[in-house]
């Protein structure tokens, strides 16, 4: 995980390496590590992770985070189906919910108390995980097994 790189939304890494071919999961951690030390440079909302000499990485995280597998550009040949850029997402912290669905923050009462929160009828807790939430957890499950 580097410090330097903006929070990804879960379900972006889940969709980026669901999309990998079995061949290029197996090389995911390997990928991770490269990455890990290379130099990277933060421009406003866009961070540039340089891959290698010719071959450069970027993450546009407006707000802070990256919310979309669309944000993660990769300059190889292989792009958009490489390696780098599902390595890239995994390599990045996880963002939480909050930070990755900006619609449910405003939704949040700032200006309430937290008695008056407290007294707000609590909505009732859902079980089950949403058709996003499986799909990501298969791919991530997938990506582990392989």
């Amino acid at each position: 995980m580097s410090p330097v790189l903006p929070p990804v939304a879960p379900e972006v890494t889940a969709e980026l390496v669901g999309a990998l071919s079995p061949r290029l999961r197996k090389r995911l951690d390997a990928g991770v590590a490269k990455l890990s030390g290379r130099p990277v440079v933060v421009d406003g909302d866009t961070v540039r992770l340089a891959v290698d000499d010719d071959t450069d990485l970027e993450l546009h995280a407006p707000g802070g985070v990256v919310t979309s597998a669309d944000a993660i550009r990769c300059g190889c040949l292989l792009a958009p189906d490489c390696l780098h850029r599902a390595a890239a997402a995994s390599a990045a912290p996880v963002a939480s919910v909050a930070e990755s669905d900006p619609e449910s923050a405003e939704d949040a009462a700032p200006d309430a108390t937290p008695d008056e929160r407290a007294s707000a009828e609590e909505p009732e807790l859902q079980e089950a995980a949403s058709a996003e939430q499986l799909a990501a957890a298969r791919a991530l499950y997938d990506a582990a097994a392989a």
